[in-house]
């Protein structure tokens, strides 16, 4: 049990931490989420990594089947050679603080995450802007899964937030892939 739980630590600590600095060299395409016509963020997602976009949609909750939150438009990354690993972004309407990201996130997590054991929040800067992470492990899907959600405060009122999420036994290696594009992401201004 001690090392599984220490497993779950390094996983998500390695995220939280290295998602600070940028990494050079990396291969990828540079992509933009927008509100409408409107740029907010860019990405660079790594070659080798799938991007699925949506826009607003309904979300319902694991437990209830009528129990519905609206989501602004969601960028879903993972990688093509892995399974286990699901990077997703996104800029909520109506969010335009990092504290009331984190009262979106206790609103919204438990469709994203069951049975989550959460870390207090740390702060962070991701280049040149404000941003909060949190850390922790629960279910998702039936699986075990360890989790880091970051929030980042971008110019004019508005809000990205990332969210990594690691099935357990998934392979590791991609992570230097995550870390990277969390370090990559920047304010269109």
């Amino acid at each position: 049990m001690r090392k599984m739980i220490f497993e779950h630590v390094r996983r998500y600590a390695i995220v939280a931490v290295a998602s600070v600095f940028p990494f050079a060299g990396m291969a990828g395409t540079p992509v933009i989420y927008t509100d409408g016509t409107k740029p907010l963020f860019e990405i660079e997602v790594p070659d080798f990594w799938s991007l699925r976009t949506g826009g607003l949609r309904d979300l319902a909750s694991p437990e209830q089947s009528d129990d519905f939150r609206d989501i602004s438009r969601l960028f879903g990354i993972t990688p093509d050679a892995h399974d286990g690993i699901w990077v997703g972004l996104i800029s909520p309407f109506g969010v335009t603080t990092l504290p009331e990201a984190r009262a979106y996130l206790r609103d919204i997590g438990p469709f994203l995450v069951q049975d989550a054991s959460v870390e207090p929040p740390k702060a962070r800067r991701i280049n040149g802007l404000n941003a909060s992470s949190i850390s922790g492990t629960g279910r998702r899907e039936g699986r075990n899964v360890s989790f880091t959600v970051l929030a980042i405060d971008l110019p004019g009122a508005r809000v990205a937030i990332a969210a990594v999420v690691i099935e357990a036994g998934a392979y590791l290696d991609p992570l230097g892939d995550v870390n990277a594009m969390l370090a990559s992401i920047q304010a269109v201004r």
